[in-house]
């Protein structure tokens, strides 16, 4: 005769997802898969509620099995699970008397071994759970690391495209960098009650000299400066951009107050002229601004206003150099 204590052992070996009921529903074992999932509950009712297979009152026919038994646990009511049980005979020899079930997650594997923190320890190994774990976590695995794959890939892409927008020597946009900000300003500015803006076009008086007496390495490092320093005067969500050689364009959304404009654009000069030291010499420049606002034309054409701010710049540096011109509001008007 096997002792009882000896029947558990196996049963719990050989099914860690076992239940063996006694003849009122009492639990006299569960395998310790299951009592994961329904902790310390002493009787069948406690632990589950029956929703559908043959037997589903327990209640076996002559035969003493039930295939297809389908129970919801009651601390996880999102989890049921599926099983197949046998009656056992007891005292009387009569079926019904007591039942053999054994469970399993069947396609809910996955979710089960998430919610309940299993492993391949939890599962005999030779039930088809196993492979399905295995299979669920080569999966997860997969998808992991396609996931990985995406970012990388997109990362590359907004890097590419990123490095497709900048000037490589200053770290600003370049010229394409500028048309796209450009038509997205033109974009919101044409909407009802959208926002005007200003373009400011920057030419650095002296710089010929620096590249003359100290040489492109040093023109290189004044132009580095001079794009941090315009970046610093701006606001994040104005645009900096170097057109080539020593040209700057600034972009700034709502900014169409001529007296603010003019006050930003002589403390940018103030900023350029102050020196750059480069090898133990200090480099000196100056800049030439020539401005222009959206809200000063009644038809909005950004090569119209880049030519009208190149033409204030012109005259900025045939005045003398070092100062800012506005474009010439009153004849913007109507301006196609």
């Amino acid at each position: 005769m096997i002792a009882a204590a000896d029947v558990v052992a196996m049963l719990c070996r050989l099914m860690p997802m076992h239940l063996w009921l006694d003849r009122v529903g009492a639990i006299r074992s569960a395998g310790p898969t299951l009592r994961k999932l329904i902790g310390d509950a002493a009787d069948f009712g406690t632990a589950f509620e029956v929703i559908g297979g043959a037997g589903a009152d327990l209640s076996w026919d002559a035969t003493g099995t039930a295939d297809r038994l389908f129970l919801r646990l009651r601390s996880a009511p999102q989890v049921v699970l599926r099983g197949r049980g046998a009656a056992l005979p007891f005292a009387t020899g009569a079926p019904g008397e007591g039942a053999l079930i054994n469970l399993g997650f069947g396609i809910g594997l996955g979710d089960g071994v998430r919610q309940f923190a299993l492993t391949d320890q939890d599962f005999a190994p030779a039930e088809l759970a196993m492979e399905l774990l295995f299979l669920s976590q080569a999966n997860a695995a997969m998808m992991a690391e396609l996931s990985r794959f995406n970012l990388r890939l997109e990362e590359a892409r907004m890097a590419a495209e990123a490095q497709a927008l900048t000037d490589p020597l200053t770290g600003v946009f370049n010229r394409r960098g500028l048309t796209i900000a450009v038509e997205a300003a033109l974009l919101g500015a044409g909407a009802a009650g959208g926002p005007g803006f200003a373009l400011l076009h920057i030419d650095l008086d002296l710089f010929k000299a620096v590249n003359d007496t100290h040489g492109h390495a040093a023109g290189d490092a004044v132009l580095r400066a001079v794009a941090a320093r315009l970046s610093a005067e701006t606001r994040l969500c104005d645009s900096v951009a170097r057109m080539g050689g020593d040209e700057f364009v600034l972009l700034l959304p709502g900014l169409t107050d001529a007296d603010k404009l003019l006050k930003l654009a002589r403390r940018i000069i103030e900023r350029v002229e102050e020196p750059v030291r480069v090898a133990e010499a200090d480099c000196r420049i100056s800049a030439s601004i020539g401005a222009v606002v959206s809200t000063w034309y009644d038809t909005l054409d950004a090569q119209r206003m880049q030519r009208d701010a190149d033409a204030a710049l012109y005259a900025a540096k045939a005045g003398g150099r070092g100062a800012v011109v506005l474009a010439d509001a009153t004849s913007r008007k109507g301006a196609a």
